[in-house]
């Protein structure tokens, strides 16, 4: 492990040395539009809940930009009732998924091969979840939004939704002129809203709700992006 990573030091120390040799100036006018792909450490439901996604970034101006993104995850996990022989069984199963736009503005202070800028945005994101317990010779439970969040490949996913407002500060640099690397620190609000949660039996299709809940708070987080112009 820490040879990999000794490994994975050297490499990045040649490509950045290799990038900082370079001459890059980067076309930055009105009109210059960008791809872009972004990583953040920020939890589900939490401020601008985006674990990574995938946005564009558009110049109205010499130092103004645009940028949207979407961010989509959906997962499923089979539960099997392995029922005894001569016995019949229905596979339970766990599954959610989560969608989430953002808008930005930013304001770049200069337009060499690093720019810093600031700027806001919003964000917005809705999470649902669905499990069903395996069972042999009996009837199946189906919960919706269960209130403790279903976890799927180590992630916890709790239904709802979430709304953010924020400021944000950072820095990008061009590692050519056509892509470059973008560091971000935001700070904000976020409005939180928990779906109810409902079980339903298989039998008599009855539906029973444990209620909702919200949640308001200050929040901060950071964010890693990846920009290729065209």
């Amino acid at each position: 492990m820490c040879k990999k990573f000794s490994w994975l030091i050297v490499i990045f120390g040649m490509l950045t040395t290799n990038a900082f040799a370079q001459e890059v100036t980067p076309v930055l006018n009105s009109g210059a539009t960008a791809v872009l792909f972004s990583f953040n450490g920020l939890a589900n439901l939490g401020a601008n809940s985006f674990d990574g996604g995938l946005g564009g970034k558009w110049y109205w101006s010499d130092q103004w930009a645009v940028r949207a993104g979407l961010q989509f995850a959906t997962g499923s996990v089979d539960i099997p009732s392995n029922p005894p022989p001569g016995s019949t069984g229905t596979d339970g199963s766990v599954s959610a998924w989560r969608l989430g736009i953002g808008f930005a503005a930013e304001y770049h202070l200069t337009k060499s091969r690093v720019t810093p800028y600031f700027g806001g945005g919003v964000g917005f994101a809705i999470t649902r979840t669905e499990s069903k317990n395996p069972v042999i010779s009996a009837s199946q439970t189906t919960v919706k939004n269960n209130r403790n969040g279903e976890t799927l490949i180590g992630q916890t996913f709790f239904g709802g939704t979430s709304f953010d407002i924020y400021g944000l500060g950072g820095v990008e640099f061009f590692l050519t002129k056509e892509v470059s690397l973008a560091a971000e620190y935001r700070l904000g609000a976020t409005f939180v809203s928990r779906a109810d949660e409902e079980r339903i039996n298989a039998n008599t299709s009855i539906t029973s709700k444990l209620g909702s809940s919200s949640m308001f708070g200050i929040t901060t987080g950071g964010a890693l992006t990846l920009a290729v112009y065209f």
